[in-house]
């Protein structure tokens, strides 16, 4: 049988969930494979600096957070073919046990994935209301969990679909200190503008995946409700995005 990374169009997916749900990815790629005739492979990326470097510039298809969503159109020719139905959101973590307010960021140390939505959102939202915490870069969600738990951060952002996807032991160590803050954004399926064939299979096959009982099932495990038409998500992120490009520095 021939694995996942063999197939003529590779798929990238956004790396929020860390390896928990490698084995709903793969499933969901074999379904899409029937679903539209065509030749997926799955091209795993395990963080946001790889799935840039690696995983993007060899893929045919991406599912990507709004910021990345962004910069695919923007700069590597891919046109969005479905959206989530669950729309973007963060909350602000620390550790369990640890007595913090909301007021308590300012001026502390506060784990985050640069370039991303959930980044832009959620230290947007905190200038907003007066506090200047000490972003530092991290490469994934998970590696701000381990942050805030290890004490190297007192706070961290977490993107809201990684927090879905934690186990009940990561839960039971964290504090959602507040959140989630959601705006109209949500992850998107892309596809390369030079394959048109591929975005309308895709497209349909996404659409209709609620429509059947091995559908729902892979969307259960992936964390995700369904998919619905682009109709201006990627937009929508884009002046919180362009915000943190310019106005926030990272340790």
């Amino acid at each position: 049988m021939p694995s996942f990374s063999e197939g003529r169009f590779r798929v990238s997916v956004c790396p929020h969930g860390g390896g928990r749900e490698i084995a709903a990815w793969a499933e969901a790629i074999a379904y899409l494979r029937v679903r539209t005739a065509l030749p997926l492979g799955w091209l795993p990326a395990v963080d946001f600096s790889r799935a840039e470097r690696e995983a993007w510039p060899q893929a045919a298809v991406v599912y990507a957070d709004p910021a990345a969503g962004l910069a695919l159109t923007d700069k590597h020719d891919f046109v969005p073919v479905a959206a989530a139905t669950d729309v973007d959101g963060v909350f602000l973590i620390t550790a369990r046990g640890r007595e913090a307010s909301l007021d308590a960021v300012h001026g502390e140390r506060l784990a985050v994935v640069p370039a991303t939505f959930a980044a832009a959102l959620g230290v947007h939202t905190l200038y907003q209301r007066g506090l200047r915490p000490r972003p530092v870069a991290s490469t994934s969600w998970q590696q701000v969990i381990r942050r805030v738990l290890s004490g190297d951060c007192a706070f961290g952002l977490l993107c809201e679909a990684t927090y879905r996807m934690l186990s009940l032991r990561t839960l039971r160590l964290l504090h959602i200190v507040t959140g989630p803050w959601n705006t109209p954004a949500a992850h998107v399926w892309l596809a390369r503008r030079a394959h048109p064939l591929l975005g309308l299979r895709l497209e349909d096959a996404l659409l209709t995946m609620h429509d059947n009982a091995e559908g729902r099932s892979l969307l259960a495990a992936l964390g995700v409700t369904g998919w619905r038409r682009p109709a201006g998500q990627l937009e929508a992120a884009r002046p919180m995005v362009a915000w943190e490009r310019t106005h926030v520095r990272y340790e």
